[in-house]
């Protein structure tokens, strides 16, 4: 499957910015962070109970948003806490017709990470987790 290779190339391009976004430019660190949203929409969070699957999915939210967002919650993490600031900050921060549409991508990849929170059921949650997942490897794609 096309979002499996790219959950494993995404963690590699996650590992090459593991010491934080300090002087990294805002197109690296929205690759970075979008890279670690993916691997834990497509992997992590397709696997494991309900409650595995919604803390994967609200990870996601959290490196799509950043500290500064709406839905972040602090206690379920940030695995792109070194990253970047958030792939909607970074992203606004590009100046590049295309980061506009990895931008609206990663937003759409947001509500369904959020639906797939809010689901009270396993498949439900997981079937967000790929359609989020399928919105992030679209983001990625569509960056310059």
């Amino acid at each position: 499957m096309r979002i499996g290779v790219a959950a494993v190339l995404a963690v590699l391009v996650g590992l090459a910015f593991p010491d934080g976004a300090a002087g990294q430019d805002p197109l690296a660190a929205a690759r970075a962070q979008l890279a670690t949203a993916l691997f834990y929409a497509s992997d992590l969070a397709q696997r494991g109970s309900l409650e595995a699957t919604r803390l994967h999915l609200r990870q996601v939210v959290n490196c799509l948003e950043g500290p500064e967002g709406q839905h972040y919650a602090p206690a379920a993490g940030n695995p792109c806490q070194r990253q970047g600031r958030g792939v909607f900050t970074d992203l606004q921060a590009v100046a590049h017709p295309r980061a506009g549409t990895a931008l609206r991508y990663a937003q759409a990849a947001n509500g369904f990470a959020l639906q797939g929170v809010a689901a009270t059921d396993l498949e439900v949650a997981q079937s967000y987790a790929r359609i989020t997942a399928f919105d992030l490897f679209n983001a990625i794609e569509a960056l310059p």
